[in-house]
């Protein structure tokens, strides 16, 4: 299971990272493509996520759930899944 804060806290730090921005002014709540981040940027940041994790992440579920609270929510739910992993 991936604790919400620490995923919301990374994903946080990693975006304002790639963006050089300040993350006391980011918004949770934006959508990712308000603040310019594409397809390609959302596979990288899977991988990353990945790694960082220990869960498998489908770069598509960012546009399913396109802000940092949003896919938070979403990773948080699947990853509480017996399984482990939704299809998708």
């Amino acid at each position: 299971m991936i604790e919400p804060q620490a995923l919301r806290t990374w994903m946080v730090n990693y975006i304002c990272s790639v963006l050089s921005q300040n993350p006391a002014t980011f918004s949770t709540t934006a959508t990712f493509d308000s603040y310019g981040l594409d397809s390609v940027e959302a596979v990288l940041m899977a991988g990353v996520m990945e790694e960082e994790f220990g869960v498998q992440v489908d770069p598509a579920r960012m546009f399913e759930a396109p802000s940092v609270d949003q896919f938070v929510a979403l990773m948080t739910e699947v990853t509480r899944e017996p399984s482990g992993s939704r299809s998708g």
